[in-house]
């Protein structure tokens, strides 16, 4: 496999924008810090004004350093989700050696997802490279949907090799079924084996035809 597992520059701007006059770094710090353990408490979802009351900080100072939300996240996770996203996919680089068989590969491939869910599960740093608003961490997830990609085409499912918006879409999925506050997890488990069997039977003659993996559905198809 030849997987580059090195994450892309983007990931380090986020870093580099922290300011250089002693005074301005310091509040940039503190509110990392503050939003860090806030996000940690609440969620990314938790009042600015929170973090900011944490920070010991006005809300314009907040503003100031980080103008949306997205950019404090960002700022927040940018480095944990760089060394996660860089040691998934050194070990999918190295997990599947050329030439092994299908089933083998296969046997890989479901490793390295467990491996992954259960990542997911526990990293809310990993989580917000699949959030639609984190642009900054979308190189991110081209790198590890460059690595699945490879795992699912040398498994033999329907999903070709290097085909990133489909191995991009595979792996929301999952990260849906990791996170999904109605499953335990066992339940987790069982309802991703059900849906790698779904997904391996659609490469068979006559087995798993359904719907094709698209990038994007019209959600006003009329459905008969």
């Amino acid at each position: 496999m030849t997987v580059d597992a090195r994450v892309p520059p983007d990931l380090a701007e986020v870093a580099s924008r922290r300011p250089r006059r002693p005074d301005a770094a310091r509040n940039y710090d503190a509110l990392v810090a503050a939003a860090r353990e806030e996000f940690q408490e609440n969620g990314t979802d938790a009042p600015l004004k929170a973090v900011a009351r944490r920070a010991g900080v006005g809300i314009a100072t907040l503003y100031r350093n980080f103008p949306t939300r997205t950019s404090l996240v960002e700022a927040v996770f940018a480095d944990d989700v760089a060394d996660t996203v860089d040691a998934l996919c050194r070990t999918a680089s190295t997990a599947q050696p050329a030439g092994t068989d299908p089933e083998q590969a296969w046997r890989t491939l479901v490793g390295w997802l467990d491996g992954f869910t259960r990542t997911v599960a526990e990293d809310a740093a990993l989580r917000e490279v699949f959030s639609p608003e984190a642009l900054c961490l979308s190189p991110c997830r081209k790198v590890l949907s460059e690595a699945v990609a490879e795992l699912l085409a040398q498994a033999g499912t329907a999903l070709p090799a290097r085909c990133g918006a489909q191995a991009e879409g595979f792996l929301r999925i999952v990260v849906s079924l990791a996170v999904s506050p109605f499953l335990t997890g066992g339940q987790r488990a069982h309802a991703l084996s059900l849906f790698l069997e779904g997904l391996r039977h659609r490469g068979e003659p006559g087995r798993g035809a359904g719907l094709p993996l698209t990038e994007e559905r019209d959600e006003g198809t009329e459905h008969t």
